[in-house]
C-alpha cells in the first residue's frame, strides 16, 4: 500500500475514533467564520456627534457626505406627553437622568439639528429597544408614523423598534419631534431613541432587513414544504414532521423579526405576541424532533420537561395580559437554560459513535447553540458588537440544512428497511399462497378419494339391513340397529367430506349454481325424507310447518336442499330428546325458512363468528367435538348466491333458530 494511502487511512481512522470532538471543532470553526463575516462593514462608517446645549451641530461635519452620523438620545425629554410643534417652546422637559424613576408609557423627544445650508435630503432613522408605536414631526410637519399612538393600552398598537423618514433642512435647521408609546412590556415605559442621519445619496445596503427576512423566511418555508412532502409521500417518520413544523415556526419568527411582516395586513399587537409564541413553538417542535435521539431516561425527561414548560408558557401567552407574560419571561428562559444546556451535553455524551445522520444532526445542533452563545457574549460586548448584527440568523440556516441532510439520510435508511421488509413479506406471501394452493388441492384430492368408499359402505350397510330383515336372521333387530348406525355415520361422514369439497370449490371459484323454477315445499320434504332418519340419533321429534300456497322460486334445488340438510344436521347434533321444527312462510317479497331446535343453544360471545369458516364449531349436545365447522359458512355462501340472507337467533340453554330468505317468482320476474 502506498505511503499516501496509508497516511490517509491513518488520519481517517483518527477522525472516526474522535468523531464527536471533530464535529464540535467543525461547528466552532463555522461560528467563528460567521462572526468574522458579520464584521465586514455593510454600510458607510458611523460617526457619533454628542448634543451641545440641546443642539446637534452638523454644519462643519465633512463626513456627513460619506458617513452615517449617530446622535445619542437628547439630555431632556417629555414623559407622559405627546409634544406638539406648537407647544415645543413652552413645554417643560425633564432630564433623562431621572428616566429610570419616571418611566412613562408614552413620551416625546426633541432633536434640534443644525445642518449645512443646502437642499440635500437626509434619511433619518430612529432606533428604540423593543416594539413601539412612533410618530415623527420635522419642522412642524408630520414626516412618518408606525402603529397607533394612544394614551392607554386599549387604543395603542405597537409596531417595530425603528422608523425611517426622509426630510430636508429649512434654513439650515431641522427641528424634530419624536412620539413613542409602549404599554405592553413588564419592564414598562417607552424607550429613549437614538437618531441616525445620513445623506440619501449614500449607497444603501444591497439587502434591507425586510428583504433579507423574505429570503431567509422563504428558504425556511421551502425546507418545510420539502420535508412535509417527504413525510407524506415517502416515509411517515414523526421526526421529519416535527422538524418541518420547526422550519415553519423559524420562518414565522424570521418574518416577525426582520420587519417583513409589515407588508401583510397583520395587527402589530398580535405580532408582539407571536414573537414570544414562536420561541415556545420552536422549543416544542425541536424537543420532539431531538426526542428520537434521546436513548436514556434522563434525556427523555429533559425533553418532556422542556415541552411541558413551553406549553404552560404558551397557554399563558394566549390567556394572560402581555405585562404578565413579559414579566414571567425570565422564569421561562431560566427553565430552558436549566433543561436544554444539560440536554444538549447529554445528547453529545450519549451518542458515542455517531453514524452519518447523527453526525449531521450533532453538527447542526452545535452550530446553532454556539451561535446563540456568541450572540449573548456580543450583546454584552465581550466579543465585540459585530455592528449590531447577530450570527444566529445565518446559524439557523446552517442548522436547518444540517438537520435536513440528517433527515434525508434517516428517511433513506427507513425506506431501505421498509423495502427490505416488503420484499420479505412478498416472499412469505408467495410461499403461503403456494402452501394454500397445495392444501386446497390436497383436500380436494382426499375428499374425492373418501367419497367413493363412503358411498360403498353406506350402500352395503343398507343392503345388509334389508337382507337381515328378509331372511329372519337371529337377533335381526340388533343387526338392523347396528347397520342403521353404520349407514348413519357413513352419511354423516359423507356430509362432512362434501363440506370440505364445497369449500375447496368455493375457494377456487368452481361452485356453480344451476337455478330452475321449483317449489320450496317439495325441496324441504325431499331433504327431510332422505336425510332425517339417518341423521337423527338423539330421539328428537320433527315438526314441519309449511304455509300452503307458497309461490315458486328460482333456485338450485340441490344446493337449497344442502342448506336445509346442514341446518338439520346441526339441530339434531345439539339437541337430545327435543323438538326440531322446520317452517316456511311468505313475508313481504320473500320466503322465509326457519330450522329451530330446543337444544343447548349458542353462547352470546360466539354469535358474531358463527358464519365464518371454522367459526361455528363447538361441542355437541353429547359433549363431543363433532363436525367440520364449515356448515354455516357454506350455507351463507349458497344463500348469498341466491340473493337471500341468513341469520341466527339463539339463547343459551333454550335452543337455536336459523333463518334464511329466498326471493320468489312474480309475474314481473324474469324466468329462470
Amino acid at each position: 500500500m502506498p505511503n499516501n494511502e496509508k497516511t490517509f487511512h491513518h488520519v481517517w481512522g483518527i477522525i472516526h475514533r474522535y468523531k464527536r470532538s471533530f464535529i464540535v471543532l467543525a461547528a466552532l470553526l463555522t461560528v467563528l467564520a460567521m462572526m468574522a463575516l458579520i464584521r465586514i462593514p455593510r454600510t458607510a462608517s458611523v460617526v457619533t456627534v454628542p448634543e451641545k446645549n440641546g443642539v446637534y451641530d452638523l454644519r462643519e461635519l465633512s463626513a456627513l457626505k460619506s458617513s452615517s452620523v449617530r446622535l445619542p438620545a437628547p439630555s431632556k425629554y417629555y414623559p407622559g406627553l405627546y409634544l406638539s410643534p406648537d407647544s415645543a417652546d413652552t413645554a417643560v422637559p425633564k432630564s433623562i437622568a431621572g428616566y429610570e424613576q419616571d418611566r412613562a408609557d408614552y413620551l416625546s423627544q426633541r432633536f434640534v439639528l443644525l445642518m449645512p445650508d443646502t437642499s440635500d435630503t437626509y434619511t433619518l432613522t430612529f432606533t428604540l429597544s423593543g416594539r413601539h408605536a412612533m410618530r415623527v414631526y420635522v419642522n412642524g410637519w408630520p414626516a412618518g408614523q408606525t402603529g397607533t399612538l394612544g394614551t392607554a393600552k386599549q387604543n395603542t398598537e405597537v409596531w417595530e423598534n425603528n422608523i425611517t423618514v426622509h426630510a430636508s433642512a429649512v434654513n439650515g435647521r431641522m427641528d424634530i419631534i419624536l412620539h413613542s408609546a409602549q404599554f405592553y412590556h413588564a419592564r414598562g415605559g417607552a424607550g429613549l431613541a437614538a437618531l441616525t442621519v445620513q445623506s440619501s445619496s449614500l449607497d444603501k445596503p444591497r439587502f434591507t432587513d425586510s428583504e433579507a427576512g423574505f429570503f431567509v423566511g422563504g428558504a425556511l418555508v421551502c425546507a418545510a414544504v420539502l420535508l412535509l412532502s417527504v413525510y407524506l409521500f415517502l416515509s411517515r417518520t414523526k421526526a421529519t414532521f416535527y422538524f418541518a413544523a420547526a422550519c415553519l415556526v423559524m420562518a414565522l419568527r424570521e418574518f416577525v423579526q426582520s420587519q417583513a411582516w409589515i407588508y401583510f395586513p397583520v395587527n402589530g399587537n398580535l405580532v408582539f405576541m407571536l414573537e414570544y409564541m414562536s420561541v415556545v413553538l420552536l422549543t416544542v417542535f425541536l424537543c420532539l424532533y431531538l426526542r428520537q435521539y434521546a436513548s436514556t431516561r434522563p434525556l427523555r425527561a429533559i425533553c418532556y420537561a422542556a415541552v411541558a414548560g413551553s406549553l404552560a408558557y404558551g397557554l399563558l401567552l394566549l390567556l394572560a395580559d402581555s405585562v404578565v407574560y413579559t414579566r414571567l419571561l425570565i422564569v421561562y428562559q431560566l427553565l430552558l437554560i436549566a433543561v436544554i444546556v444539560p440536554g444538549i451535553a447529554g445528547l453529545f455524551r450519549t451518542i458515542r459513535k455517531p453514524d452519518r445522520e447523527q453526525s449531521a444532526m450533532l453538527y447542526g445542533t452545535a452550530v446553532f447553540y454556539l451561535a446563540a452563545l456568541a450572540d449573548i457574549l456580543m450583546s454584552n460586548h465581550l466579543l465585540g458588537s459585530g455592528h449590531g448584527v447577530t450570527v444566529s440568523e445565518t446559524a439557523m440556516l446552517v442548522f436547518v440544512v444540517a438537520q435536513t441532510v440528517s433527515l434525508f439520510l434517516m428517511n433513506s435508511r427507513v425506506l431501505a428497511e421498509s423495502r427490505e421488509s416488503e420484499r420479505k413479506l412478498a416472499a412469505e406471501k408467495t410461499a403461503l399462497e403456494s402452501l394454500d394452493r397445495m392444501k386446497t388441492e390436497f383436500l380436494g384430492n382426499v375428499s374425492h378419494e373418501l367419497k367413493t368408499p363412503l358411498t360403498v359402505m353406506s350402500g352395503y350397510a343398507q343392503t345388509s339391513k334389508q337382507l337381515t330383515e328378509q331372511m329372519s336372521v337371529p337377533q335381526a333387530d340388533e343387526v338392523s340397529r347396528r347397520m342403521t348406525l353404520i349407514s348413519s355415520e357413513a352419511e354423516r361422514l359423507s356430509l362432512m367430506v362434501g363440506q370440505i369439497l364445497d369449500v375447496t370449490r368455493m375457494e377456487e371459484g368452481r361452485m356453480v349454481m344451476e337455478p330452475v323454477r321449483c317449489h320450496l315445499d317439495e325441496i324441504i320434504h325431499a331433504a327431510v325424507k332422505t336425510h332425517y332418519p339417518m341423521l337423527n340419533k338423539n330421539q328428537n321429534r320433527l315438526e314441519i310447518r309449511i304455509e300452503p300456497g307458497l309461490p315458486d322460486i328460482c333456485a338450485d334445488p340441490a344446493r337449497i336442499s344442502q342448506v336445509i340438510v346442514n341446518l338439520i344436521s346441526n339441530a339434531v347434533r345439539f339437541t337430545t330428546e327435543g323438538v326440531i321444527t322446520i317452517s316456511a312462510e311468505q313475508k313481504e317479497n320473500q320466503l322465509v325458512v326457519c330450522v329451530s331446535d330446543t337444544g343447548v343453544g349458542v353462547a352470546p360471545e360466539r354469535l358474531p363468528r358463527l358464519f365464518e369458516r371454522y367459526g361455528g364449531k363447538q361441542k355437541s349436545g353429547g359433549g363431543q367435538d363433532t363436525g367440520t365447522g364449515l356448515g354455516l359458512y357454506i350455507c351463507k355462501h349458497i344463500v348469498d348466491q341466491h340473493g337471500g340472507t341468513i341469520w341466527l337467533e339463539s339463547e343459551e340453554g333454550r335452543g337455536t333458530s336459523v333463518f334464511f330468505t329466498l326471493p320468489y317468482l312474480t309475474a314481473n320476474t324474469v324466468p329462470c
